[in-house]
């Protein structure tokens, strides 16, 4: 004997597939720009940590140098000291990341101001030690 009225089949119907699909489909459009900004946020944050971490390496090195008596002239005059694998040893960061860097200091030994060229991808991005001690990205 057959039933009448209800079905003993159970499942979504071919429009409720498409509808929840389509639904997915606009909360994806609209995440994928948001991540976006964060991706590119978190890669200018991991750059300015590098910078934030040369700076510390480079300060150290110039007061290793400068307890040790070694002879260390501001680079604002004449220099005779240069940074080099001291500093990249110290902050632990890669020199093909870090490409360059530079600082001053003055005749209390502590950084008045620096540059730190970072590369990102292929493209390179330095930044800049501000009066209110903050890095800051050139322009």
């Amino acid at each position: 004997m057959k039933r009448v009225g209800k079905s003993s089949k159970k499942g979504f119907t071919l429009v409720e597939l498409i509808v929840v699909l389509v639904i997915l489909a606009i909360l994806a459009a609209m995440l994928v720009p948001a991540l976006t900004g964060y991706i590119k946020r978190a890669k200018q944050e991991k750059d300015y940590q590098a910078a934030s971490v040369v700076y510390a390496a480079a300060q150290a090195a110039i007061t290793d140098a400068y307890g040790h008596n070694a002879t260390i002239t501001s680079p604002l005059t004449q220099t005779t000291r240069t940074y080099g694998p001291e500093v990249y040893d110290l902050a632990g960061v890669d020199s093909a990341v870090v490409t360059g860097f530079s600082f001053a200091f003055g005749d209390d030994m502590i950084i008045d101001s620096g540059n730190v060229t970072i590369k990102n991808g292929s493209t390179s991005y330095t930044y800049y030690l501000h009066t209110d001690g903050t890095w800051h990205m050139r322009p």
